[in-house]
């Protein structure tokens, strides 16, 4: 049976609405993969997750920052911002069941035509380092206890190899959903800088632009970074193009490079945030 396409779609952060003009977009014969960032400071969150859930098979999720933390407010770990946008989730009749679905879902996934994650791959990691700590901490979110696990989530803790325990999970988390740039000075991660690259000064280089990275067998598709908007070389693809800041919502085939658009109202002023 031919292999089917898949379509990566940028942070959607409960904003419904464009998600359905963009899904009439698509070709309907082609999977969905959402990099991450479902919920949040948008107006829908619970329509989006009841959405994504409902499209079965069809549709893949990598979770980012925002949807983490809806679960670490589940979980009571946690207190929700004044700039949180979930509690129509929480408060939900299928609360339960929809955070069981979401502590399920992947950060990393890998297929033929490229790696999806949320906010990129670390430059010193393989794609198999990169897959095989992904799957180290999906373990931790997915165990019985995963609400003591989420506890120490939280933090600026830098990747390395000796760390061990709730610092190894943090700084795998870190990676995965929040990176943008790093210090060309110390080789460290820094995650304060979230302007776009060419209005954030030396030494701050995004972290697919560090001249130590390892190359990896296939592109990385992702999101998180709306000022950087739509980002198309053959390393990276990134998604995420504002939809929530009244930019618009995007998505692309890594395949082939297709890719569709809808503009979007603005939900929030990002100079709020």
């Amino acid at each position: 049976m031919m292999k089917k396409n898949a379509i990566a779609i940028g942070d959607l952060q409960g904003c419904r609405a464009p998600l359905h003009r963009l899904l009439a977009k698509l070709p309907q014969t082609d999977n969905l993969v959402f990099v991450g960032d479902l919920v949040n400071r948008g107006p829908d969150s619970l329509g989006v997750l009841r959405d994504v859930m409902a499209m079965g098979d069809r549709a893949r999720v990598v979770l980012g920052n925002h949807d983490l933390h809806l679960l670490a407010v589940a979980a009571g770990v946690r207190p929700p911002t004044r700039k949180d946008t979930i509690q129509d989730v929480l408060e939900a009749p299928d609360a339960g069941e929809i955070i069981e679905w979401l502590r399920h879902q992947p950060l990393l996934i890998e297929d033929e035509d490229a790696y999806y994650v949320h906010a990129g791959i670390h430059p010193l990691w393989t794609g198999e380092k990169a897959v095989g700590l992904a799957r180290e901490v999906e373990g931790c979110l997915q165990a019985d206890d995963w609400k003591a696990q989420l506890k120490d989530m939280y933090g600026g803790l830098n990747w390395d190899e000796g760390l061990t325990g709730p610092a190894r999970i943090q700084a795998v988390l870190n990676v995965l959903t929040r990176m943008r740039y790093v210090n060309a000075e110390t080789g460290l991660l820094d995650f304060h800088p979230k302007g776009a690259p060419e209005s954030t000064p030396s030494p701050f280089i995004p972290w697919f632009d560090d001249p130590r990275r390892i190359p990896l067998t296939k592109p990385v598709v992702f999101g998180h970074w709306s000022t950087l908007g739509v980002l198309n070389r053959p390393d990276v693809l990134s998604l995420d193009t504002g939809a929530l800041w009244g930019g618009q919502l995007t998505g692309a085939r890594a395949q082939d490079r297709a890719l569709w658009q809808v503009d979007c109202e603005q939900i929030a002023d990002p100079l709020a945030f």
